[in-house]
C-alpha cells in the first residue's frame, strides 16, 4: 500500500490519510483507538477528487460514527 498523503481535515485526535493499492484509493480516519476506511476504485474517482469529497460535513458523520463505535466498544468491556 503507497502512502499518498494526509488529507485537510486531520487534526491530533483524527487523522486522514489517503493511500493506493490494487486500483483502489483508501480513505483511512483514524483515532488512537479505532479506524475508518473507506475504498474507492481509481476507476470512479481521481486523487484530486477524493480531497474535494472528503469535505467537512463528511467528516462531521465520520466522528459521529466514532463516537457510535466508542459507546458499542464501552458497552462489551
Amino acid at each position: 500500500m503507497t502512502f499518498v498523503g494526509e488529507l485537510t481535515g486531520s487534526s491530533p485526535d483524527l487523522k486522514i490519510s489517503l493511500y493506493k493499492w490494487n486500483a483502489k484509493f483508501f480513505v483511512k480516519f483514524e483515532t488512537p483507538d479505532l479506524e475508518q476506511v473507506y475504498k474507492i476504485p481509481e476507476m470512479d474517482a481521481s486523487e484530486a477528487e477524493i480531497r474535494e469529497m472528503i469535505s467537512k460535513e463528511f467528516i462531521q458523520k465520520v466522528i459521529l460514527r466514532f463516537r457510535e463505535m466508542y459507546a458499542d466498544i464501552s458497552e462489551i468491556y
